[in-house]
């Protein structure tokens, strides 16, 4: 089953939103960023979401900006 993932993050300089296609199983999961508000209003990247729908879940986010 694929699905559509969003995930939206509030961070201490504004907040982003990222977007991908998820494939039930698949791990990781790389996610591009699609917006963002205040300090990442530019920012270009990707976020890396590992062990995906368990309670060890974790993001980690590459952010250019500007």
């Amino acid at each position: 089953m694929t699905t559509n993932c969003v995930i939206s993050l509030r961070l201490p300089r504004g907040a982003l939103t990222v977007q991908s296609l998820w494939v039930r199983g698949a791990d990781p999961l790389t996610m591009a960023i699609t917006g963002g508000t205040g300090a990442y209003r530019n920012a270009r990247g990707e976020l890396v979401a590992t062990d995906i729908q368990t309670p060890h879940e974790a993001y980690r986010l590459r952010i250019l900006l500007g």
